[in-house]
Formats: C-alpha cells, structure tokens, sequence
C-alpha cells in the first residue's frame, strides 16, 4: 500500500470517529433541529417544517393544492408515500430517518433490512475500506469507487474546502456561473418541484432553497456522509428548509412524472449505471420536465474515443467514467429525451435536456 492510500485511510477513519463521537456526545446534535421555510409571495401557499435530529427527524408538511400529491414512492414496490411515515402502507418497506434525512435506498428499505444505530458509521468505514481495495486493484462487489469514494468522509469533508473549485481546471464555469445556468434553464420552473440530484455537500441545493423560486427543493445523494454535510451546511447558514433523502439513482423513491427540474452538477461520471440513472431522472420528470447536468469529458480527441471500449470496460477498473460529446448525446437520447444539447467547455460537458 503507497503512502498517500495510507495518509488516505488514517485520515478519513479520524474523520468518522470524530463525527461517530460528535454524534454520541454532543448535547446540541441529540437536540431536534428546527428549519421553517415561509412561503414566498409568487409561490403557491405551502407550509413546511423539518425536524431534524440525529436519531430519528420527523417530517410534517401542509400543501395547499398546486403541489403534486403523487410525489414520492416506495423504492420496492412503488406505492405512494410520504417522507413521514414509518413504513411503506402496501409492502410494510421501512422508511428509516437518521442523520437529518430519509434512507430512502433500496437495500435500506428492504423489509428485513436490519436497524442498525450506528449503520451510518458502518456504511462510511465500509466504503473507505472499498476504496483502498479498488486503489490496489480490488473490485469489492457491488461497491465500485466511483461510488463508494465519496461516502467516505474524509472527501465529504474536503468537497467544498477546494475539492469542488478545482474542476475549473478542466472548463467548468464554478458554482456562482453554474447556478446562473441552471436558473436560466429552469427559468419556466418557478413554483414547482426541483431535485438537486447527486448533490454531494449540497453547493446548488442550498441556492435553490435560498432562491425560494420553487415550491419544492429536494437534496438526493447516495452518500451518507455527503449527507451530513448538506444538513449541517444548511443549518449553518439558516438555509430555508428543504427535503433530504438518501437514494440510489439507479431506482429512485419518486412516482412517474412527478418532478418539473432536476440538477446533476459534475456527477454523471460517479454513477455506477449512467444508463439506469439517466432513464429514472426521463421516469420522474413531467412531460416538458427538464433536467441540466454537468461532467467530465474525455481529455483526448473525440476521433479517438471509442463508444464500444467505453461501455464495455468493467466499471470497477475505473475510478471515473468520462464521455465524449456524442456519447452523452446517445445516452441522452436513449434515455428516451426530445430534446438534447451538449456543449464543450474545455473538458466540461453542459447538458441541457427537455422531455
């Protein structure tokens, strides 16, 4: 094992047991956390409050008509559901809340899927774990690095202390521009529901709440750390309220033609299925829904990229998956997309799509 895969380990296992000790000791996190959202004047009458606690943060909301009902579904079974309750109503899947969000996974709501306190902290050590083994050339089973890398919480932690503001090296414009894009896009979706899907430490989410554009903002990520980060950011800076969840892109808890936007900022090249993902996010946007993302393209030639290789390649033997221009245009197309742009900043991809 080289030196910087041990500094790696070291590092990330001080940061979990810190967080495992802040969780346990620290009087002010076992006390609910309060966040109210008021509703702002353009928007449809809409009362939210989040209760937030690090052992089990209750949900309620009040929506007056204008908000879709048919929001959220079970993962397993995909009945209609609500982030407050215990259990699906059809297949009894358990809705777990821990942390200030709702495991909303499909291995987390498996009905025999074990209650575990500390799961979190298991799931985190888990991950750096995997991802020593994938740095030696070990593929654990169904933990790619792409994925399990930023689980970790020593990246969580270093996402928005320089982590994220490096990608403009390679073309992207930086958050500030991004979100000015993003706004410019989903200019026609004021008042409605807006995803801020793989939202890492939460950098575009917490704009959206800000905003107070929307009626909706929800943070999905797959990442419990990453998670952690979102929920302790927004309380920080007494961000208005918005949705946690924990998801797998792959099947993700939301009815069909539920959502109006989702936002995927530089994450398209973590997921382990782009595929799967690409055609849940065209499953859950409404007809005219829109989804903006940005990743990473290949550093080489497009002449030189080969479609066939890229897919092929065993997932776990890259720690990345980069694309060229015209394979994003396949992927989005085929996810069953009307209408596709792509554009080339550098080593930046744009992607603006429209169902």
């Amino acid at each position: 094992m080289n030196r910087p895969t041990i500094f790696f380990v070291l590092a990330s296992l001080a940061l979990l047991f810190t967080s495992t000790a802040a969780f346990s000791l620290t009087p002010s996190l076992r006390t609910p956390l309060v966040v109210t959202r008021a509703a702002a004047s353009r928007r449809p009458t809409t009362s939210r409050t989040i209760l937030c606690s690090s052992e089990a943060p209750a949900i309620s909301e009040t929506v007056d008509e204008g908000s879709s009902s048919l929001l959220y579904a079970c993962p397993q079974c995909g009945t209609p559901c609500t982030l407050d309750q215990a259990s699906c109503s059809s297949c009894s899947a358990p809705f777990t809340s821990r942390g200030g969000f709702v495991d909303m996974t499909p291995d987390a709501t498996k009905v025999d899927a074990p209650k575990e306190e500390n799961a979190v902290q298991r799931g985190q050590a888990a991950s750096i774990l995997a991802t020593v083994f994938a740095s030696s050339g070990v593929q654990l089973p169904g933990r790619p690095l792409r994925q399990e890398l930023f689980r970790t919480p020593m990246v969580s932690w270093m996402y928005e202390r320089g982590w994220r503001n490096s990608f403009k090296q390679a073309g992207f414009p930086g958050i500030e521009k991004e979100f000015e894009l993003v706004q410019e896009f989903f200019e026609d979706k004021a008042n409605k529901t807006v995803i801020d899907l793989s939202c890492g430490s939460g950098l575009m989410v917490r704009r959206f709440a800000s905003s107070e554009r929307y009626a909706k903002v929800i943070a999905v990520d797959f990442s419990e750390s990453m998670l952690g980060e979102v929920v302790k950011r927004a309380e920080e800076e007494n961000c208005p309220s918005f949705d946690v969840v924990r998801a797998d892109v792959a099947k993700m808890p939301f009815a069909d033609n539920a959502v109006d936007a989702i936002h995927s900022g530089a994450a398209l090249h973590c997921w382990p299925s782009v595929q799967d993902g690409l055609s849940e996010v065209h499953r859950v946007l409404q007809p005219g829904g829109r989804f903006f993302a940005t990743t990473f393209l290949w550093g080489v030639p497009d002449e030189l990229v080969s479609l066939g290789e890229n897919l092929s390649s065993p997932a776990g033997r890259r720690a990345y998956r980069f694309f060229s221009p015209d394979e994003l245009k396949w992927l989005m197309k085929g996810a069953g997309f009307s209408e596709v742009e792509v554009e080339q900043v550098e080593r930046c991809a744009i992607i603006r799509c429209t169902k």
